[in-house]
């Protein structure tokens, strides 16, 4: 099924993905709820950093520079075999529907480029539970 990107090279930008995502997550963690400008509230989550979403760390974090380099450094079909990955991973495609996620994903990327890849949150998730869904195929 993998023709343009080993599972070794989905691994490791899967990998690069979770240590980028763990690092984002301590740095919200850490947010104190004064920042935030809000009361405390009576009940219910007393999460500061819930309701902000997702938000990429700096530009110039090892964490970020490593996963971008490793997704630039793929060929176009590498990239688009990566984003159907993580389609399937993300339910938006099944494993048997892979000759259609793979062009949708060319598209896609011709218009976007591969650069918005290392700021989904959720890609190793993604790139794992797509691995697996297309080796159970």
């Amino acid at each position: 099924m993998l023709e343009a990107i080993t599972i070794d090279q989905v691994s490791r930008i899967a990998a690069l993905a979770k240590e980028a995502r763990l690092i984002r997550d301590r740095a919200l963690l850490e947010l104190p709820e004064r920042e935030l400008g809000e009361a405390k509230p009576q009940r219910g989550e007393h999460n500061p950093a819930a309701g902000i979403g997702f938000a990429p760390l700096p530009d110039d974090h090892p964490a970020r520079i490593a996963l971008q380099k490793a997704v630039a450094a793929l060929s176009d079909e590498a990239g688009s075999e990566l984003l159907a990955l993580a389609w399937i991973g993300r339910g938006e495609y099944g494993a048997k529907d892979w000759q259609r996620a793979v062009p949708a994903a060319t598209a896609m990327l011709a218009s976007a480029g591969k650069d918005f890849l290392a700021d989904e949150v959720d890609l190793h998730e993604q790139l794992t539970k797509g691995l697996y869904e297309i080796s159970a195929r």
